[in-house]
C-alpha cells in the first residue's frame, strides 16, 4: 500500500509540474501576444504622429493673410496669397496735383517685400510636436477654434529725387537772373566817335555809384516752381505711415541767383587815372578834339581773360581823312614838335596806362616818348604812332575787364577807369600806387653843326636848343589798409639828351662863330 501511495504521489507531483509549466508557456504566450499588440499599436501610434508631423500640407482650420489654406501645401499656399498680398497694397501710390496737373507713381515704383514666407512657416509648424495625444488634441483645437496668421508688407526707402526732378522740369519757371550791360552814349557829331564827354557824374547828381554810370544794370525776376526737397520729404514721410493717396503741392518762388547786388560784387572800379591838359598848348582846340575822338573809340571796349587790347587797334590809323586834326606831336626823337593828324592822342595812351599799372594788369607792349612830358609823372607815359608804335596790355584775370576813356572839357582832364574783378581776398594787397624817382640827368653834350645845301656864307639856323636827357625808375607800391607792403620796379625810362644844333653852310669850318645877325628861321613844315 505504501508503494502504491508513494507511487501515486509522484504522479501526481509530476502532473502539477506539467500544469503548472503549460500555464506557464500558455502566460507566456498571451504575454508575448499582449507585447506584440502593444508594440504594434504603438508602431502605428507613431506612424500616425510622423504622418501628422511630417503631412507637408496645413492643418485644417488655419488661414493665412485671410486665406484658408488647410491642407494645401507651401506652394499652393503661397500661390494663393498672391491676391492677398495684391489685395494688402493694392492703395500703395501717390498722385502729386498742383491743382492743374497731375502726376502719379504707381505701385510698381516700390520695392515691396511682404512677410508671407515667414507666417507660411510659423503655420505649417503648428501641431507638428508633441504626442500623438497631443497632437491630436491641438489639431482638434485648431479645426474647431482656428488659427489667423496675418501677412504684413515693408517698402525699402524709396528714392524719389528723379520723380521730383521730372515734375520740376514741366512746372518750374526759371527765375530771370539780373544782368548788366555797358551803357551806350550817343554818337558825336564831331568826331565821328562816341560822345564821352562830362560823364563824371550824373546830370543831376543823384547818382553816387559810379557803376550806374558806366553799366545799365536791370534786375532779376523771381520764378516758380516746385519745391523738390518739400516734396520728397512728404512722400518719404507718407510712405512711411503707408498714408498714400493724393499729394498736393504749390509752385513757390524761385529767387534769382544773381542779382545786381551779387553782380556789383565782382564788378569793382579796380582802378582809374586821369591826366591834365589845362597847360600850355595842351588844351589847343585841335588836340582836345584827338582827344575826344579816342575816348569816344575806346570807350566801353570789353577784355575777356586773356584779352589784348592794342590802342593803335582800336583807334585805327591817324589821317586827317579819318577825321583827326592837325596837333602838336614829338618829332626828331624829342628834339623838336610838329603838328600832325592825331596829335595828343598819347594822352589818352599815357593815361590808360597809369590805370592799367593800378589795376595790376599785364602790360604786353609799352614805349615811353622820347621827351619828358609836363602832364604826367617821368617814366610814367605811353606814346603811340600810326602803324609804329604801340600800347598793348592784356586783361590777365578770370573775369571780364571793362575799359573807360573819357574826357572833362570843365576840368580839362582825360579820364581812364577800368572796371573788373576786385583784387583777390589772398593777394594781400587792396590797392596800388605809382612811384616815379628821378635818377642824375644827362647833360647835353658839345653842340652839333649841320651842312645845309640851302645855305650860304654866313647864314645859319638854329634847329633845336639843348635839352637835358633825363632818366626815371618807375615803381609799384603794394598797399593793404593803407599801409605799404611791397614795392616792384616797372621800368627805367630814358628820356634822350639834345645838343644844341645848328644848320650851317657847306664848308663850314668848326669854331667859326655864328653871327646873331646872319640867323634864319627853319620854314615852317606843311602836311
Amino acid at each position: 500500500m505504501e508503494n502504491n501511495a508513494g507511487i501515486t504521489t509522484k504522479k501526481n507531483s509530476r502532473k502539477t509540474l506539467i500544469t503548472v509549466l503549460v500555464a506557464l508557456v500558455a502566460a507566456a504566450v498571451v504575454l508575448g501576444g499582449i507585447m506584440i499588440a502593444l508594440k504594434l499599436k504603438a508602431e502605428k501610434e507613431e506612424e500616425l504622429r510622423q504622418s501628422i508631423i511630417n503631412s507637408g500640407t496645413f492643418h485644417t482650420g488655419i488661414t493665412v493673410g485671410g486665406v484658408d489654406v488647410s491642407g494645401m501645401t507651401m506652394e499652393e499656399a503661397s500661390s494663393a496669397l498672391k491676391t492677398a498680398e495684391d489685395k494688402l497694397t493694392e492703395n500703395v501710390g501717390f498722385v502729386v496735383s498742383d491743382g492743374e496737373n497731375e502726376y502719379r507713381i504707381e505701385k510698381s515704383f516700390f520695392t515691396i517685400s511682404y512677410n508671407t514666407d515667414d507666417m507660411l512657416a510659423e503655420a505649417m509648424a503648428l501641431g507638428r510636436e508633441g504626442t500623438l495625444e497631443e497632437l491630436q488634441a491641438e489639431l482638434a483645437d485648431i479645426a474647431a477654434n482656428g488659427r489667423s496668421f496675418a501677412i504684413d508688407y515693408s517698402i525699402e526707402k524709396p528714392d524719389f529725387a528723379q520723380f521730383a526732378a521730372d515734375i520740376a522740369a514741366q512746372v518750374n519757371v526759371a527765375p530771370t537772373e539780373a544782368t548788366f550791360s555797358v551803357k551806350q552814349l550817343e554818337m558825336n557829331g564831331a568826331t565821328n566817335a562816341l560822345n564821352a564827354v562830362n560823364i563824371g557824374k550824373a546830370d543831376d547828381d543823384t547818382t553816387t555809384d559810379l557803376r550806374d554810370l558806366r553799366f545799365d544794370f536791370v534786375e532779376g525776376q523771381p520764378g516758380y516752381g516746385l519745391n523738390e526737397q518739400k516734396l520728397i520729404e512728404e512722400l518719404e514721410s507718407r510712405t512711411e505711415a503707408r498714408n498714400y493717396g493724393t499729394v498736393s503741392f504749390e509752385r513757390e518762388e524761385i529767387p534769382p541767383t544773381v542779382t545786381i547786388e551779387t553782380l556789383k560784387e565782382s564788378l569793382v572800379l579796380r582802378s582809374s587815372a586821369y591826366t591834365s591838359y589845362a597847360k600850355g598848348n595842351y588844351g589847343r582846340a585841335e588836340r582836345v578834339h584827338n582827344m575826344t575822338k579816342a575816348c569816344g573809340l575806346i570807350y566801353g571796349t570789353v577784355l575777356q581773360p586773356g584779352d589784348v587790347l592794342s590802342c593803335n587797334t582800336l583807334l585805327g590809323d591817324r589821317y586827317e581823312k579819318y577825321g583827326w586834326q592837325l596837333a602838336p606831336a614829338v618829332i626828331e626823337g624829342g628834339a623838336n614838335t610838329e603838328d600832325q593828324p592825331g596829335g595828343g592822342v598819347c594822352q589818352v595812351s599815357t593815361t590808360m596806362y597809369e590805370a592799367v599799372l593800378m589795376g595790376d594788369y599785364n602790360i604786353v607792349y609799352r614805349q615811353p616818348h622820347s621827351s619828358r612830358l609836363s602832364y604826367v609823372a617821368g617814366g610814367l607815359d605811353a606814346t603811340i604812332n600810326t602803324r609804329t608804335i604801340d600800347f598793348k596790355w592784356s586783361n590777365n584775370t578770370d573775369a571780364p575787364v571793362y575799359v573807360f576813356t573819357w574826357i572833362d572839357k570843365q576840368q580839362k582832364r582825360i579820364w581812364c577807369e577800368i572796371y573788373g574783378a576786385p583784387f583777390a581776398a589772398d593777394a594781400g594787397f587792396d590797392e596800388i600806387e605809382l612811384y616815379s624817382e628821378r635818377l642824375p640827368d644827362i647833360e647835353p653834350t658839345a653842340d652839333e653843326y649841320i651842312p645845309y645845301s640851302g645855305l650860304v656864307q654866313p647864314y645859319w639856323m638854329l634847329k633845336n636848343s639843348a635839352k637835358s636827357g633825363y632818366v626815371y625808375d618807375s615803381y609799384k607800391i603794394y598797399k593793404l589798409n593803407g599801409q605799404e607792403v611791397r614795392r616792384e620796379k616797372i621800368a627805367n625810362t630814358v628820356y634822350r639828351m639834345h645838343p644844341t644844333r645848328y644848320y650851317v653852310w657847306p664848308g663850314y669850318v668848326a669854331g667859326t662863330p655864328l653871327q646873331p645877325q646872319y640867323k634864319l628861321e627853319l620854314p615852317k613844315k606843311t602836311n
